[in-house]
């Protein structure tokens, strides 16, 4: 008879949890000890300084016991054909397919709990008595913000997760039990398997990125899918599983239409042994639609952080911050300092030169580096204010600040990219870019004024830019001069996004296949592609940090095809000149609604004040 494993997660723990097992396996437990720097078996049976229901040591502890459960239970041979985990419990079947070793395992889960302790304050509660359709339909219809749905366990059972003051809030308690459910709050500190643990999910990707993971020998169920995780490649599924719902009664639903009838509970406790029994007499049917994966309250606007390239600087951009803003102060300093220790020079220094002040900056051995940085800054200076994006976007240069700030990018690996591929572009320096107020069309119908020239991107129906040598483009502007049109030089000595490029290709290329990209955490809208992208995908990997400074910027097309309808998105322009608010302004009307942090007239503290009260309050 075909049987399936199944390991708990947090909420089954319970001290004197493994009595009996630790004795049996003194060697891993020798080896966990020596990870966790205390000792597991007087954690779980004494618990002596009460600690076991901290999540950064229930999660190890729970690991430690189901996987030794586990061993003890197939020491005999007899393996499942079939294994899944609730939550934490999901490494335990990745344990026991053969995913890692017990200590990789657990120094997995070791991170994942330490991180998820330093989440922001949330709260969980469970209401049972009504179907995720029907909690759904009710979170949709209140004015709350940051609910999700973490947990569907069966057809009446369901976990609300999301800030701790919405979860807790009177009116939300009473909507539920008016419909006739019980809500029970969980006793738990954060927000687990909600939109509140991205930034977790985004730092816990970053340390997967360190561990291999083998091929499975035994399927797998995942929480992220309610299906199979593929036998390879599965490292997302191990991510998303963060901030996305463990789908439990899809996924036991799934077992028992795929012929599964016999469940064992390995670890601590009862509780899937009874969500089990109730699934079996209620599955849900196969020919029943889903839900959609992610559960959450009603649609709100999404906020887009959006970040630009090379032209948007200029020397003390972001000054009133750097002085005045703890948290903008910290970012840059550690920007400078990495940068000083990759073999550049100081950026505070070289932004901030008050000798400067007024004079062009278009030293691309620095302003690479800088406009990376600021981008960087910027970002952390309004997530600790509670400002987090929901997707990024980037043009140009900008594009690697959106990959690192969606996951795909370690920022330390960006910085050593951008500092390689300024010094090659420093070998380059005879070029330039025109930014020419008129519309595309002009390009197309005038080769006697830009033949010699490239078209480098659109940024709406009145902005192009142009790429070429610097003696065309003298000659180029001073024919659109003669004409009445206005073009602006950009503060670049390279041309980029055009052929003048092509003879660093192999060079720039080779620095970009040492940086490690990974899956994006958030949605990724790219200027170069006109579309979302995953850096991390097979068909990006090669080319992508590439084609971000040699393709076209095909800012206009995205703006169309991707956001069709702009009321739904604000924009957070996080370019150093605030350029993006302006194509907004004069290209897309007042649906594209958004608001810089900076820009080139200082007054920073009163920009972001003025950003802050623009964004939507919902």
């Amino acid at each position: 008879m075909k049987s399936v494993y199944v390991f708990p997660g947090q909420g089954s723990q319970h001290k004197g949890m493994g009595e009996g097992l630790f004795e049996k396996f003194p060697e891993l437990v020798a080896q966990a000890d020596a990870c966790l720097g205390y000792s597991i078996e007087e954690l779980c049976l004494r618990d002596p300084d009460k600690v076991l229901a901290r999540t950064e040591y229930t999660q190890p502890a729970l690991y430690v016991v189901n996987a030794l459960t586990y061993l003890d239970r197939t020491a005999g041979g007899e393996l499942p054909d079939v294994v899944a985990g609730h939550s934490l419990g999901e490494y335990c079947a990745l344990f026991a397919a053969g995913a890692f070793d017990f200590l990789t395992g657990l120094q997995l889960v070791r991170k994942r709990g330490e991180l998820m302790s330093r989440a922001p304050k949330g709260a969980m509660a469970a209401v049972v008595r009504l179907d995720q359709r029907r909690v759904d339909e009710i979170l949709k219809s209140l004015p709350f913000r940051n609910l999700d749905i973490a947990n569907i366990n069966s057809r009446e059972q369901c976990i609300v997760s999301g800030e701790y003051d919405e979860v807790l809030a009177p009116e939300l308690r009473t909507a539920f039990t008016d419909a006739g459910a019980a809500f029970i709050p969980l006793n738990v500190s954060a927000a687990f398997h909600s939109r509140c643990m991205t930034e977790v999910e985004e730092e816990f990707a970053r340390y997967l990125a360190g561990f291999e993971l083998r091929e499975l020998t035994i399927p797998v169920v995942a929480n992220y899918t309610a299906r199979l995780y593929p036998k390879q490649g599965y490292a997302e599924y191990l991510t998303r599983q963060i901030s996305s719902p463990v789908k439990w009664y899809e996924s036991i639903s799934w077992l028992i239409g795929e012929g599964y009838r016999t469940f064992h509970e390995i670890g601590p406790g009862r509780v899937l042994a009874k969500l089990t029994d109730q699934i079996l007499k209620d599955p849900l049917p196969l020919s029943e639609e889903p839900p959609a994966p992610v559960v959450s309250a009603r649609p709100r606007t999404e906020l887009v952080f959006m970040y630009g390239g090379q032209g948007t600087q200029y020397h003390q951009m972001g000054r009133e911050l750097y002085d005045t803003h703890p948290a903008f102060r910290r970012a840059l300093d550690r920007c400078s300092a990495a940068h000083r220790a990759a073999g550049g020079a100081s950026l505070v220094d070289a932004i901030y030169d008050d000798a400067r002040k007024g004079k062009e900056y278009d030293s691309v051995l620095t302003t690479h580096a800088a406009l990376y940085s600021i981008g960087y800054s910027l970002t952390e200076t309004l997530r600790e204010e509670g400002v987090r994006p929901d997707a990024v976007l980037g043009h140009s240069l900008g594009e690697y600040i959106a990959a690192t700030v969606a996951g795909s990018m370690d920022f330390d690996d960006g910085l050593r990219l951008v500092m390689r591929q300024a010094r090659l572009l420093a070998e380059h320096g005879d070029g330039g870019m025109l930014s020419v107020l008129a519309a595309p069309s002009l390009f197309a119908g005038r080769p006697d004024l830009f033949g010699a020239v490239t078209l480098a991107g659109v940024n709406y129906d009145g902005n192009f830019l142009v790429s070429g040598a610097a003696d065309r483009l003298a000659e180029l502007r001073a024919g659109l001069d003669r004409e009445g049109v206005i073009a602006v030089r950009l503060p670049v000595r390279q041309a980029f996004h055009s052929p003048h490029l092509d003879a660093i290709r192999p060079d720039v290329m080779a620095a970009a296949r040492a940086v490690p990209l990974r899956s994006a955490r958030l949605p990724l809208y790219s200027a170069t592609h006109a579309a979302t992208v995953d850096p991390g995908a097979p068909e990006h990997r090669e080319r992508y940090l590439w084609d971000v400074v040699r393709e076209r910027i095909r800012f206009d097309e995205l703006m169309v095809s991707a956001f069709p309808e702009p009321e739904r998105h604000f924009f957070v322009d996080l370019s150093a000149s605030g350029s993006f608010a302006n194509f907004l302004k004069h290209g897309y009307g007042p649906s594209h609604r958004g608001a810089p942090a900076i820009n080139q007239f200082g007054n920073n503290t009163a920009s972001l004040r003025r950003l802050r009260e623009a964004l939507p309050q919902e």
